[in-house]
């Protein structure tokens, strides 16, 4: 297959690097977990990709690697709209056309062309809303990349060509016979770190111009939530944690996100429970010592309140 059978971006790139240009695989992803969803297990070893990516995609895949170019993601029987989905492998994706609404983790991100996005293991997203014309690029490494927290980056057209020409590359040499597993890596490795390169120089010039301290502490909260929530649910912990008293931890959280403190907490205890439901044989009951509850009833309580309905219900539910 010639590179330039793939579609082209649009002008926003220069002339010279439109020939190479592509539209891409879609924006999936993530999490504002409302009522009872399924939670689909999205690895690239249970899944057929050209259902995923769609008709009119390109996909290379072998043991190490998986290479997607043209997704369409709105055409895809796989990926919906209200979905939840557990994405074991690191990934990274290139939005080169459309636009999407999706959430990862506890955080709500709107895709556009341009957006690069680098999942960590076990990234939990949901698609809130995605456009028809929405495209991407993606590789899916099975082994060997370490990617310690997820990455999502809007770059500048140069940035995105350069992406796009290394993603082109990569193809180029995973096509190869016998397969470059090394050079493959190498170059897997330094499209993450070119991604981490751009965020930093990005948060450096927003600190410069409109440094927060609200945001800070905001961002320093969740880290601490999704590591402690299993354990801990009161606001005086997580305050000790920051060295700020309770009161300034809810007014400051309540301001920068539009939300209490303990809605942070409890929602990221919902979506642990919602994992464990769905990927485990655990009885509630275990899940509830498990989530430090005092007992069964109590998790339930929680879990119904939280999402609609009882944690049986939303195990045995398809959608």
């Amino acid at each position: 297959m010639d590179l330039y059978d793939f579609v082209l971006f649009s002008p926003s790139f220069s002339e010279k690097s439109t020939n190479f240009a592509i539209k891409s695989y879609k924006t999936v992803i993530l999490l504002r977990m409302s009522n009872a969803k399924s939670l689909n297990y999205f690895s690239v070893t249970n899944i057929d990709l050209r259902e995923v990516a769609g008709t009119e995609s390109h996909v290379f895949s072998n043991d190490e690697i998986s290479i997607i170019l043209n997704g369409r993601p709105f055409d895809s029987p796989f990926l919906r709209v209200g979905q939840v989905y557990q994405i074991p492998e690191p990934r990274v994706l290139l939005v080169v056309n459309g636009e999407a609404d999706v959430h990862l983790d506890l955080e709500q991100y709107h895709f556009e062309k341009g957006t690069v996005v680098v999942t960590a293991p076990d990234m939990i997203m949901e698609f809130e809303r995605c456009s028809e014309d929405a495209m991407l690029c993606g590789i899916v490494v099975k082994e060997y990349l370490h990617v310690a927290e997820s990455m999502v980056v809007n770059t500048k057209p140069k940035e995105s060509e350069r992406l796009l020409r290394m993603m082109y590359l990569l193809w180029d040499i995973a096509s190869e016979t016998p397969f470059r597993s090394d050079t493959v890596r190498q170059i897997a490795m330094s499209m993450i770190s070119d991604v981490k390169y751009i965020k930093q120089e990005s948060e450096r010039m927003e600190a410069a111009a409109t440094p927060s301290r609200s945001q800070l502490l905001f961002q320093q909260f969740k880290t601490l939530v999704s590591q402690h929530c299993d354990r801990q649910r009161n606001i005086p912990f997580y305050a000790g944690q920051l060295h700020v008293s309770p009161h300034h931890l809810s007014t400051v959280i309540s301001r920068a996100s539009g939300h209490s403190v303990m809605y942070w907490i409890n929602r990221a205890v919902a979506l642990r429970a919602k994992v464990l439901l769905k990927t485990t044989d655990l009885m509630t009951y275990e899940i509830a010592e498990r989530l430090n509850f005092p007992n069964s009833p109590a998790f339930n309580n929680f879990f119904k309140r939280e999402t609609g309905v009882t944690p049986r219900m939303y195990r045995i539910s398809d959608k």
